[in-house]
């Protein structure tokens, strides 16, 4: 009976210490996913590079249907919008997306964009905003 007891303390002593080192281990997101460098010197295009930011993470309020209930009628979708928004407005849409209290943080209520994605922004800005 002595011995039962003892096999059982022994498991139930094993089970909680194996229980409790994994359920401790936590991983250091910087470590296991470093952030890869943006790609600077590229030339960034409207219609390849820009639109696909912009209808991932502004036309849910900035386009052309639903600016006018939720984007305060400021219209991001298209490039003569968003080139006429930024002669209007220079340097809001990048302070909004830096997220540097300049401006608006963009988008609201929702992540900073990615590094690589405020950067493509940024160049395409500096190389002229060209409709490329």
């Amino acid at each position: 009976m002595k011995k039962l007891i003892s096999i059982s303390l022994f498991i139930v002593i094993a089970i909680v210490s194996l229980t409790v080192t994994n359920a401790c281990y936590y991983d250091k997101e910087d470590i296991l996913y470093p952030e890869q460098p943006c790609d600077t010197s590229k030339t960034v295009s409207y219609s390849s590079d820009v639109v696909p930011i912009l209808s991932v993470n502004c036309y849910n309020c900035h386009s052309l249907v639903n600016a006018p209930v939720y984007g305060e009628n400021l219209i991001l979708e298209g490039y003569v919008n968003l080139r006429t928004y930024m002669l209007l407005e220079p340097e809001t849409l990048e302070n909004s997306i830096n997220q540097n209290g300049k401006a608006l943080n963009m988008p609201r209520g929702a992540a900073k964009l990615a590094k690589c994605s405020i950067s493509d922004i940024e160049i395409w800005v500096k190389q002229g905003a060209r409709n490329n």
